[in-house]
């Protein structure tokens, strides 16, 4: 399965309304120069960026652009200060009861080492060569679909990680790089804020080494998952593309059968 082929597919299969982003982090100025992208002028928030980039937009950030302390330390972009390990940050923000929770979930939390140079997101289908992360923002039930297809194909996610909290950044970016597995974020007050998420998404990300397995467990699932009135949804998506189309099953729903 080709990239192209595989948005596709996904797209039909899921039926989504957001583009699928693919993320890299790379580690010097000359890595950085060889993808294309607008380069900012300004600092932005590394979640705007992805929902930019899902609207069809490749956006390259580096230190001097990335506007969001939390998310540069999450990505390595920025060193995190001794505060934000003994807790005395996130209890001054009123994120945590005292410090010692606020330390504790530092520790835990896969951060990403501080030798990031920059940062690359655009959709997937437009990446030179291969991301390390897919983001896709979708519907709860959407999301549901990915982390079955998922499991279908790799067994449970390892070291799931949610806490409201650095939601694009540390829960679907960084997470997945360090525990090489897809996990799944509600978002974050902030991204929410900033960026402006409908109250109904979420967001997961699949380390890229794993996304085509996922595409192909949701195509597999599709028959014992999807109700008749969704299969001939999928059914007409794919015909629109005679390399897409799969075989279609109806009355095979398995929680309808018993």
């Amino acid at each position: 399965m080709d990239r192209q082929t595989a948005v596709k597919k996904l797209k039909a299969f899921l039926g989504l309304q957001r583009g699928v982003v693919g993320v890299k982090l790379v580690k010097s100025w000359q890595e950085y120069a060889r993808y294309q992208g607008i380069e900012l002028k300004k600092p932005l928030h590394y979640c705007v960026a992805v929902k930019s980039a899902m609207k069809g937009h490749s956006i390259k950030m580096d230190r001097t652009t990335a506007g969001c302390g939390g998310g540069n330390r999450a990505l390595g972009l920025a060193e995190s200060p001794p505060e934000f390990f003994d807790g005395t940050n996130g209890a001054k923000l009123g994120l945590y009861k005292d410090a010692a929770v606020a330390a504790a979930v530092a520790h835990a939390v896969p951060i990403c080492p501080p030798d990031t140079y920059g940062v690359v997101i655009k959709p997937l289908e437009m990446f030179e060569g291969d991301p390390d992360v897919v983001l896709l923002a979708a519907p709860p039930r959407t999301i549901m679909r990915v982390l079955l297809g998922y499991t279908y194909t790799y067994g449970l996610p390892q070291g799931m990680q949610m806490s409201g909290n650095r939601a694009v950044c540390l829960e679907c970016t960084a997470t997945p790089l360090k525990t090489r597995s897809l996990n799944v974020s509600m978002f974050c007050a902030g991204t929410r804020y900033n960026a402006g998420w409908q109250d109904h998404e979420a967001l997961t990300g699949i380390p890229f080494n794993r996304f085509y397995g996922t595409v192909k467990g949701i195509e597999d699932t599709v028959n014992p998952i999807e109700l008749d009135k969704e299969k001939k949804r999928i059914e007409a998506e794919l015909r629109r593309d005679d390399a897409l189309e799969i075989e279609v099953e109806y009355g095979k729903t398995y929680f309808k059968q018993y």
